[in-house]
């Protein structure tokens, strides 16, 4: 019996890649130049699609497989807008090497978990890691920031011209996750992203201060510049900000109620594009099958490119399951950072009794 073949995908030069990157983060391109970058950068990111969902699908197997039944797992396709920003921020990094285009998230109970697992899929002889990793757990980022990210190459038994394609996987707790959500939502609601390190100095030490805290909380590393200090004072510190910013208060009951979310999710359905229009407080949700794959990448683009101008509206391209798995996945789109405040609510009482 004969296979059909299966069709190709058009992989642009590393030096179209190269050049498109370049004239992205120009600070006065032609607008043909521009129009024509985003055209290669588009292409470019597309094909990121198929590897990082044959990743996720073997991840789920290998958890499975090692008896995380909790675990959530998630993909996204980065924006564009996060590209272009990046780009801007490292000019000298390149965008054909850019290794977070194909992107996945794995967040487990435990934090021995994240190491376990970690271990299991080095051994793994699946896809190749590109060694070493950023532990961002053992050595926290200077915002707070903490997870285990790991560059892999993606290789599949079929589209070998996407093999050598870098996906990066972050595993995190699920502490490290509410940290992460509360600080993505925050920076939705003031309008300013937190983790490149826009918005105000006060509310940047809140989520140092809350992910020490939380340091703690799992027996890890603190944050470098909170390390020496005990926790009974990093929380007093916190609450004196709290009082102030009412960062709490702000993130508190904002979460959307079903009535604020149009979906038609099943849970046959493979892609999903979501639009947060924050001042509306309204998240749409649209579904796309595996068979889909070109015309999600096609509508995702020119949503983008309509909202490019609109500080309300966010757009993320990602897949994680049913609709209930997408919102444990990304709470930061549904603005729910509710567990982040239950935790740190009990944290704070704790210390200051």
């Amino acid at each position: 019996m004969t296979t059909k073949p299966i069709k190709e995908f058009a992989v642009p030069s590393k030096t179209s890649v190269r050049k498109a990157g370049k004239i992205l983060c120009k600070e006065n391109p032609t607008a043909e130049e521009f129009e024509g970058a985003l055209d290669v950068l588009s292409q470019w990111r597309s094909l990121y699609s198929y590897p990082i969902n044959d990743f996720q699908n073997f991840l789920r197997r290998r958890l499975k497989k090692d008896g995380y039944a909790n675990a959530i797992v998630a993909q996204r396709i980065k924006r564009m807008p996060s590209i272009i920003g990046k780009l801007i921020r490292f000019p000298s990094m390149g965008l054909e090497r850019m290794q977070d285009i194909g992107g996945i998230r794995v967040v487990l109970d435990k934090l021995p978990d994240v190491y376990r697992f970690h271990e299991s899929l080095l051994l793994s002889k699946k896809h190749q890691a590109v060694l070493p990793p950023d532990d961002y757990i053992q050595t926290p980022k200077d915002d707070g920031y903490r997870s285990l990210h790991q560059v892999f190459k993606y290789s599949g038994k079929s589209h070998h011209e996407l093999d050598g394609l870098r996906m990066e996987l972050q595993i995190r707790t699920r502490i490290q996750h509410e940290w992460a959500t509360a600080v993505e939502t925050l920076g939705i609601i003031e309008k300013s992203s937190f983790k490149t390190g826009e918005g105000s100095e006060d509310f940047r030490t809140f989520f140092k201060l809350s992910s020490a805290l939380f340091s703690i909380e799992e027996k890890s590393t603190v944050i470098g510049v909170y390390s020496h200090l005990p926790e009974k004072e990093i929380a007093g510190k916190l609450l004196d900000i709290e009082r102030r910013l009412r960062v709490l208060t702000k993130l508190q009951g904002i979460a959307f109620t079903g009535k604020q979310i149009e979906t038609a999710s099943k849970q046959t359905d493979e892609y999903h594009l979501m639009v947060l229009d924050a001042a509306r407080r309204l998240v749409s949700i649209t579904p796309y099958s595996k068979k889909q794959w070109e015309t999600v990448i096609d509508d995702y683009r020119t949503k983008e490119q309509k909202t490019k101008d609109n500080p309300d509206i966010s757009i993320v391209l990602v897949s994680a399951g049913d609709f209930k798995a997408i919102k444990k996945a990304y709470p930061n789109y549904f603005l729910d950072t509710n567990n982040f405040i239950r935790r740190l609510k009990h944290i704070l009482k704790r210390n200051l009794k």
